[in-house]
This record gives C-alpha cells, sequence and structure tokens, in this order.
C-alpha cells in the first residue's frame, strides 16, 4: 500500500513538473495585428480589415470610384470575433468572400465589392 501511495505521489510529481506553463508563452504582435486588435476591441462598430500587413478602415460606402484599371487582389478570408487575433484577409464587418480590388487612387485605398456594391477603404497610418 505504501509502495502504490509512494509511486502515486512520484507520478503525480512528474506530470505537474512537466507541464508548460502558459505563463511564460509570449504573444509577438505585428504592427498591424496591434493597431487592429485595439481599434476592435476598442469599438464594436469599427469596419475595418487587415491586407498586406495595413489596416484599412472604411472611407465611403457608397464609392463611385469604379474604373477599368481596378484588379482583384485578394479576398475576406476570416471574420474578426473578440478574442482573435486579427490576421491577414480578415475584417469585423465584410463577410467572408469580398472580394478586394486595388484603385487608380493609389495604394492608400481599397475597393470591397459586396454584393455588387463598391466600398472604398483608406488605409490606416502606421508607426
Amino acid at each position: 500500500m505504501r509502495r502504490i501511495l509512494f509511486l502515486l505521489c512520484i507520478l503525480l510529481t512528474l506530470t505537474v513538473g512537466c507541464n508548460k506553463a502558459k505563463e511564460n508563452e509570449v504573444t509577438v504582435w505585428t504592427e498591424a495585428q496591434g493597431i487592429a486588435n485595439s481599434i476592435a476591441e476598442d469599438d464594436k462598430n469599427a469596419d475595418i480589415f487587415m491586407f498586406n500587413d495595413r489596416v484599412y478602415e472604411i472611407f465611403s460606402s457608397d464609392s463611385n470610384v469604379h474604373d477599368s484599371s481596378e484588379e482583384k487582389v485578394g479576398e475576406i478570408q476570416k471574420v474578426y470575433s473578440p478574442g482573435d487575433t486579427f490576421q491577414n484577409g480578415m475584417a469585423t464587418k465584410l463577410p467572408i468572400g469580398a472580394m478586394v480590388y486595388t484603385t487608380s487612387i493609389g495604394n492608400s485605398f481599397l475597393l470591397v465589392n459586396v454584393d455588387g456594391k463598391w466600398v472604398e477603404y483608406k488605409s490606416l497610418p502606421q508607426g
């Protein structure tokens, strides 16, 4: 009986001692992820998405900017939920599958086509 109790104590000590402590884990975010996570946590109505390590916020929901120089560059792949870490292709309001396009205005703006409607987004300053 003493042997069994002794073996159980040793087994318990080894099990507890070999577990990795979660307090030593470090989460490393890019600057864009930090900006996006901060905005999404502070404003539940924020309409943002992250693309190519840049954060874009809604600029105009009734965009007349539409010309032949637009090129499809990606699509929304995930919708942000509280507690998520923002990633490229993730949005707070845009649906999965919404197509992202360049504009002739410049690289500070992107267009997103949502159900045939063009929505214009402007990149946020970083650094």
